[in-house]
């Protein structure tokens, strides 16, 4: 059984994606500036190094009408979630808003809390590439940071020094690094920690202080690593997709009536927010992060090698494959979202040809429980056909 202490340590960081206005205000009382943002292609190392600590916008999963006087009924829920958080001014007390030129949906999001929500003369766009694999990319890339740099000097009213940016890069690139040892521990045949919990952990970190932040993963992984597993529990299962802050579906994976685990998940609101490092003690620290947010694992809306149609994202997925091992892979994307269900039509064939069944889930505004656990179930039936014996 896990250490109370371990537990203490978890349940901090799930309380913290429950409540996630309380913990920015909490930030804010302590004098930190507090900004938020909407995609993971935002440089947060240049906010942190300005004394901002920089807090993603997530979902409230509630069902609401009020944005489609705003934005396209066809975007996604998340984009339209998103977009009601400022429409409901849950986010008012927010010193800063921005995000970078991601997808089509979270743009709109981005630009109904600019014209509609009261944050116009504090937010910025920061332009991205649409296809990182190109030789302009980078430079690209530098010039888009170094006025998103400008943007915030002159908002917090000092320079952002060579020396800020690099104690910012190597405060991330440490979370990074322990964020990795955690989910490393689901390699395991038994691992002392669920997939759910190490879901719920990477969640919170999008939302809090990193320098909190690391002192919590510390203690979590000492208390950890050293744990005995829980025993056998059945397929090993892999999600791949697109954003997903409900952490209600991953907790019922873990709670089908075949045993499964979640050991591994591809989503930016997952590994894709932390699997990369900034270069340290470059001497140009833009250069740096750009170079750093281009080796990322990319965003389906952002992955597309040049002449090849290949796609970058799909070496990842099979090197997640090799070391994590999973007995079936959850798609797992939000509807009217294209770039994700393209992705699945072309690594379905790959995952065939490595003998991986998969299935499709579809997220929306709420969590269709129902639908899910009997989906998930009969994907636990063919597995344990094909691939391993479930109790």
């Amino acid at each position: 059984m896990m250490k109370k202490g371990s537990q203490t340590i978890i349940e901090r960081f799930r309380s913290i994606t429950e409540n996630p206005q309380d913990y920015a205000k909490s930030l804010q009382g302590q004098g930190h500036r507090v900004a938020g943002y909407m995609c993971t292609h935002v440089p947060e190392e240049i906010l942190y190094a300005a004394g901002i600590v920089p807090v993603r916008i997530l979902t409230s999963h509630v069902s609401q009408a009020m944005t489609r006087s705003y934005i396209h009924e066809t975007y996604c829920s998340f984009s339209h979630d998103c977009a009601y958080q400022g429409l409901s001014h849950t986010y008012d007390f927010l010193d800063l808003i921005t995000t970078s030129s991601s997808c089509i949906h979270m743009g709109e999001a981005f630009n109904v809390w600019v014209r509609f929500a009261g944050f116009e003369g504090k937010s910025f766009l920061i332009p991205f590439p649409h296809i990182i694999e190109t030789k302009p990319a980078a430079g690209f890339m530098v010039s888009s940071f170094a006025e998103f740099k400008q943007f915030i000097e002159k908002f917090v009213e000092k320079p952002i020094t060579d020396e800020d940016i690099e104690r910012s890069i190597r405060v991330y690139n440490h979370t990074r690094r322990l964020l990795k040892q955690l989910w490393g521990l689901l390699r395991r045949e038994n691992p002392p920690i669920t997939g759910p919990d190490v879901a719920a952990v990477t969640l919170a970190t999008q939302l809090m202080d990193k320098q909190e932040c690391n002192q919590l993963l510390e203690q979590l992984l000492q208390s950890v690593e050293s744990e005995p597993g829980k025993g056998v529990r059945g397929a090993r299962l892999m999600v791949s997709g697109g954003a997903c802050d409900d952490l209600g579906i991953f907790d019922l994976i873990e709670n089908l009536d075949y045993s499964a685990s979640l050991i591994f998940i591809d989503s930016c609101t997952a590994t894709r927010y932390f699997w990369f490092e900034v270069p340290e003690a470059r001497a140009d620290k833009l250069q740096a992060i750009a170079e750093g947010y281009i080796s990322r694992i990319p965003c389906p809306a952002k992955d597309n090698v040049p002449g090849t149609g290949e796609k970058k994202r799909f070496r990842f997925i099979q090197q997640f494959i090799e070391e994590f091992k999973p007995d079936g892979v959850v798609f797992l994307y939000q509807r009217f979202c294209s770039p994700q269900p393209m992705d699945v039509v072309a690594l379905r064939p790959i995952l065939d040809k490595l003998g991986i069944p998969s299935t499709d889930l579809e997220l929306d505004t709420t969590l269709p429980v129902t639908q899910f656990r009997t989906q998930l179930e009969a994907f636990l039936e063919i597995i344990k056909r094909e691939v391993v014996p479930l109790e």
